[in-house]
């Protein structure tokens, strides 16, 4: 944090100290009563709901606004999620040569499904393309004008958020997002070029669930859809090297396939295809999996 005032030092480690222990006793609860239990009792407290959303917007309006700091803005979350959007949706050659190398690794592995004929599917994407943005309480990425995102949350710290409980959304084949009571009930499959799980999966208590979350964004993306992964991480690149290759098998058995790893001072940025052909992620998963590998989504905080 040397590049912030004393002041915002002292703000930011106020504000961290709120969501780290939000995010520490629903895990301890978590434990003690179950996953159901817990969450629910969780989202009754609306007292503690509204302080966590808070912080976690001015918490990172410390960040994204100080752009007179082109140190502090470079490792800005949004600004690479934004930076990577673009590159991947609308720098044509970016993209197709993500759709070649998944094609070389499928001629190279033997009992593949057929794979489908690259004339029929799309050589770029449209001038918008559809974004679901989880637990983003106060939409960081509105003013973008090649994003049309839909933007949810537990407790919205702006307005232009919808209120929904991911983990309970039901996704299934329709054609638009169904908002009933002021609340996000269903999702459509296959709608979005891209979602983004930005300091989620940590708020997360259960392993399984974190599982469940991406599953469902495998669900709700279009084929050659991104999922974007952002996760705290202040230790070295190495520290939680073995968990991170542990993520990129759990998600290579849904269908996904790693196309971008960055470690930044605060947080590790990743980036998941969803393949044309999901027997190549499944494939490549299982080629490389080693002994400590399982098939779940466990963060360092679990220990």
């Amino acid at each position: 944090m040397d590049d912030f005032s004393e002041d915002s030092k002292k703000e930011h480690l106020r504000l961290a100290g709120i969501i780290k222990d939000c995010h520490d006793n629903l895990r301890t609860q978590s434990k003690l009563k179950g996953m159901n239990e817990a969450w629910n009792e969780h989202l009754q407290n609306t007292t503690l709901l509204a302080e966590y959303s808070t912080a976690m917007h001015r918490l990172a309006s410390i960040w994204e606004t100080n752009t007179t700091n082109p140190n502090l803005y470079a490792r800005s979350r949004v600004k690479w999620i934004i930076d990577y959007c673009k590159k991947y949706f609308f720098t044509n050659k970016y993209f197709l040569e993500k759709r070649e190398r998944e094609h070389r690794l499928w001629e190279s592995y033997v009992n593949m499904p057929p794979f489908v004929d690259t004339s029929s599917l799309r050589t770029s994407f449209p001038n918008v393309i559809n974004v679901l943005d989880v637990g983003s309480c106060f939409n960081p990425f509105a003013g973008e004008k090649n994003l049309n995102v839909t933007a949810i949350d537990l407790f919205p710290a702006t307005k232009d958020v919808l209120k929904a409980d991911f983990l309970q959304v039901i996704t299934e084949n329709i054609d638009k997002i169904v908002v009933e009571n002021g609340e996000v009930n269903r999702l459509p499959c296959e709608y979005f070029e891209c979602v983004i799980f930005s300091l989620l999966l940590e708020y997360i208590p259960s392993p399984e669930e974190r599982l469940h979350c991406c599953q469902k964004a495998y669900d709700l993306l279009r084929t050659e859809g991104i999922l974007i992964i952002i996760t705290p991480d202040s230790q070295h690149v190495g520290k939680n090297a073995k968990l991170m290759k542990n993520w990129r098998y759990t998600l290579g058995t849904l269908g996904f396939f790693r196309i971008y790893f960055e470690k930044l001072p605060h947080i590790t940025c990743m980036v998941f295809r969803k393949t044309i052909v999901p027997a190549v992620a499944q494939q490549w998963a299982a080629l490389h999996r080693e002994d400590y590998m399982t098939n779940t989504i466990n963060i360092p905080q679990d220990k």
